[in-house]
């Protein structure tokens, strides 16, 4: 049974006290995902019809083949508040970011067409649009507004880590408040990253191949990682595998150099900045201010990661020893 969530309040609920303007758009990039687009679409406008605003759900469809770019021009026809942005990208940064370019909110909720979102979402949603924070919403499905997005030089056309790349822009700038939820039917679990990527490539084992080294590069950039911190996700595997990992990401990492996005530099590598940017604000309690009921927030975190950070993180053992626990294991 999936766990629901729902804003606290006295007798009636709690509804955004916001000016007229306020305008919600749901962007997304996609590509071949006829099998699940229908239910992702549709739990995405009951999401936003809970929200008491108006909203709109933009689509960047690259070049679908399975049927999703006949489907998508029937709902944009059909539906004033819907509006797909054909292009001919394979590109998942670029896609974001033509979205988002396309649509007109003052908050920006990105979501994965892949995905069939639970409608207990729409209460932090709500919630977080009736505190008017600039902070960034991390949760199941996430939040920014626009006004951030914009102000940090929106996604960038990465094929692999636009997000991470993104959120640690806004982060640094302007913060967050982390509410991740270890609900059963969360985005790592119902399809794992690697899937979501396949579905972008089309052809043989070597087209494959290409698309796996520009996803690792383009990561590399993304994440401001280097080598060794993607040897320390990987510490744990045998010592053949590392070896040919090793120099599997050191031709992206030569790769990354050669590409003209340069990554966004902060004190640490993205990925480890940003996760513990989620980690402090769950210690802090600024979940509460959403005042939503329901399951403690918890960050699921892969084996992999966990391997990471116990050594790259210089507070782990803060975060372990929590009470409580915010951490748990996908």
């Amino acid at each position: 049974m999936a766990t629901t969530v729902k804003l606290i309040s006295s007798g009636s609920p709690v509804r955004p006290t916001m000016v007229e303007d306020v305008r919600v758009s749901f962007c997304a990039t996609n590509l071949n995902t006829v099998d699940r687009l229908p239910r992702s679409l549709a739990s995405v406008a009951g999401l936003g019809n809970a929200l008491g605003v108006p909203f709109e759900v933009v689509v960047a469809d690259g070049p679908s083949h399975d049927g999703a770019r006949v489907l998508l021009e029937e709902r944009a026809r059909s539906n004033p508040e819907f509006r797909l942005v054909a292009h001919s990208e394979r590109n998942r940064g670029y896609g974001r970011r033509r979205a988002f370019e396309a649509s007109s909110g003052t908050t920006i909720v990105p979501f994965d067409t892949s995905i069939e979102y639970n409608p207990s979402y729409a209460a932090i949603l709500r919630s977080y649009l009736h505190l008017g924070t600039e902070r960034m919403l991390f949760s199941e499905i996430c939040a920014l507004r626009r006004r951030t997005v914009v102000a940090v030089g929106g996604w960038r056309d990465l094929i692999g880590g636009e997000d991470i790349d993104l959120y640690a822009r806004v982060v640094s700038q302007f913060g967050v408040i982390a509410y991740p939820m270890p609900l059963a039917d969360s985005q790592s679990r119902a399809l794992p990253a690697f899937e979501r990527q396949m579905r972008y490539v089309r052809g043989t084992f070597l087209a494959r191949m290409r698309r796996i080294y520009a996803v690792q590069r383009d990561q590399l950039i993304g994440s401001n990682f280097r080598v060794r911190d993607l040897m320390g996700f990987n510490r744990r595997k045998p010592i053949g595998r590392r070896a040919a990992l090793r120099a599997f990401f050191t031709l992206a990492a030569a790769g990354a150099r050669l590409r003209p996005i340069r990554p966004f530099v902060l004190d640490r590598n993205n990925y480890l900045y940003f996760r513990e940017a989620l980690l402090d604000s769950i210690l802090r309690g600024d979940w509460r201010a959403l005042g939503a009921e329901g399951p403690p927030p918890r960050l699921l975190l892969t084996d992999d990661e966990t391997v990471y950070l116990e050594r790259a993180s210089r507070r782990w053992s803060e975060y372990t020893h929590a009470e409580p626990p915010i951490l748990g294991r996908k």
